[in-house]
């Protein structure tokens, strides 16, 4: 039901005087400051394994929606200034989106939505990120040396090179240059368990790149699939979701972000979107092991690093280094600091973090960051 609000004339209305305008802006200033000191807005909330688990989900639903909603986007008016290595394309396409996708631990820019590929050609897991998006054309990376994998059945090859983000160095993803068809063990150079190949899928592009071949002559039959006997030249780049933000025209993030911060003293450590994985286990000096989370990155300037010792975890031996709270120097933390072990089947750790569980707590106000 609608509100009236009752008009009363002005005529005789008493007027007020200097005194009685100043007890009332006091009482506001009074009342202002009393808030800020109660600090009722921001409750503090200590966290647990399953409630850490629970917020990584949500945060990973909401991203896939963010993400799928500016894929169906239109283009609108963006402008930016031109980084650093950026192709000339990539330059020239910056002034026309108002979305772009960026490195979610530095934030430096990689591809717009119109670089995203729907189809792939084979099916990829990445130990980090459960999902995975194909692009055509992505700027500032830098790309590993060609290594060999092959597919869960040991029936195809791969011709794959790391993607690295250009500016922090954190792992992205992979570029497939090539499939083929294995033909011995010993051509495989890359075991790695934190990428998990699949059998190629045959598309409209693959089918006619197949049909060229077949007239040719130069095809070898299987069960599954018809691949040419020197295989099929792919070019494609594949990123983990995990690994990815979305930019707004303010150089904001689309989507608002959730604080974690230092149990000690409210310092903001990373944000919720920036876990990985929370059935991680951690311990300090000679304490027992821990519940933590696995960390794509932390905050900039919110800690600092020391003690790098090289170190055997289950996974390898890895060089490692402590993290403490920037502020005040409590251990909260580990880092990744290089993989150590021979064929550098951890290289997708090298550059992250952990953050222990019991050092960290959760605000309950999100916020948007630059």
């Amino acid at each position: 039901m609608p509100q009236f609000v009752e008009l009363r004339s002005t005529a005789n209305r008493p007027r007020r005087g200097i005194v009685t305008s100043c007890k009332g802006l006091l009482a506001q200033i009074s009342s202002f400051f009393w808030r800020c000191l109660c600090n009722v807005s921001e409750p503090i909330v200590v966290l647990s394994r399953s409630e850490m688990k629970s917020l990584q989900d949500q945060v990973d639903r909401r991203r896939s929606t963010s993400f799928m909603e500016i894929s169906e986007e239109s283009g609108k008016t963006f402008i930016r200034r031109k980084y650093k290595g950026s192709t000339v394309a990539f330059r020239l396409a910056t002034c026309k989106t108002d979305r772009m996708f960026g490195c979610a631990a530095c934030g430096t820019l990689l591809f717009r939505p119109l670089e995203l590929r729907e189809g792939r050609k084979f099916h990829l897991e990445l130990s980090d990120s459960d999902s995975v998006l194909s692009v055509t054309h992505c700027a500032n990376i830098t790309f590993g040396p060609t290594r060999y994998k092959s597919d869960i059945s040991e029936t195809w090859k791969y011709d794959v090179q790391t993607i690295r983000c250009q500016n922090c160095s954190v792992y992205l993803g992979l570029s497939v240059t090539k499939i083929s068809e294995l033909t011995s063990w010993m051509e495989i150079s890359s075991h790695g368990w934190c990428e998990r190949m699949g059998a190629p899928l045959i598309s409209n592009e693959i089918s006619a790149t197949l049909e060229r071949k077949q007239r040719r002559g130069s095809m070898i039959s299987l069960e599954t699939s018809d691949i040419p006997v020197g295989g099929i030249d792919t070019q494609e780049i594949l990123i983990g979701e995990r690994y990815l933000r979305a930019f707004a025209p303010s150089g904001h993030d689309v989507a608002q972000r959730v604080r974690l911060v230092c149990k000690e003293c409210d310092n903001i450590l990373s944000y919720a979107d920036q876990i990985l994985c929370t059935r991680r286990r951690w311990g300090f000096g000679d304490g027992p092991n821990e519940p933590a989370c696995y960390m794509n990155s932390l905050r900039k300037g919110s800690f600092r690093v020391r003690n790098i010792h090289e170190r055997e975890l289950a996974q390898g031996n890895f060089e490692m280094g402590d993290v403490y709270c920037g502020s005040c120097d409590a251990q909260v933390g580990y880092k990744f600091h290089q993989d150590k072990s021979p064929t550098l089947i951890n290289e997708n750790q090298q550059g992250r973090y952990g953050l222990v569980i019991s050092r960290l707590r959760l605000i309950n106000t999100e916020s948007r960051t630059e």
